[in-house]
C-alpha cells in the first residue's frame, strides 16, 4: 500500500498560505565577540505567514495571554528552522516567538504554527 503523499500536502499548505496570507520576516539574532562584550548581528528571512488573532476561550490556562497571535509559517523558501531565540515581523512590528510546534505528519514539515506575542 502506498503511503501518504506529505509533501503534496505542504505544497499545498505554501499555495493557500502565500494566496491568503501575507509576507513576514523571521528575524535571526546571533551574538559574536567576548561573553562579556557580544556584538549582536541579526539576519532577515523573508516568508510568508497566516496572523490569527485568539479568542479568549483560547486564553485560559495555556501559554497564551491576552493580545498574543497564533501564525502559521510557511515552509516556502525559508532556509531556517525557526526557534525561540528568533523574532517574527509582522507589519513591520516585531514580536517573540512563544512557542514553536510543527505540523510534521510522517516526518514532513507542512507548516509552522507560532504562538507570538507583542
Amino acid at each position: 500500500m502506498a503511503g501518504f503523499d506529505y509533501d503534496g500536502t505542504r505544497a499545498t499548505a505554501e499555495r493557500l498560505i502565500a494566496k491568503f496570507g501575507q509576507k513576514g520576516t523571521l528575524r535571526r539574532i546571533t551574538n559574536t565577540g567576548p561573553a562579556y562584550d557580544p556584538v549582536q548581528t541579526s539576519e532577515d528571512f523573508a516568508c510568508f505567514l497566516v496572523d490569527l488573532d485568539q479568542s479568549q476561550a483560547h486564553v485560559v490556562e495555556t501559554l497564551m495571554q491576552r493580545g498574543d497571535r497564533m501564525v502559521y509559517l510557511s515552509t516556502e523558501g525559508l532556509s531556517i528552522t525557526p526557534t525561540l531565540a528568533d523574532k517574527m515581523l509582522i507589519g513591520g512590528v516585531e514580536h517573540a516567538i512563544v512557542d514553536i510546534q510543527p505540523l510534521s505528519p510522517g516526518g514532513t514539515v507542512v507548516f509552522w504554527q507560532l504562538l507570538v506575542r507583542r
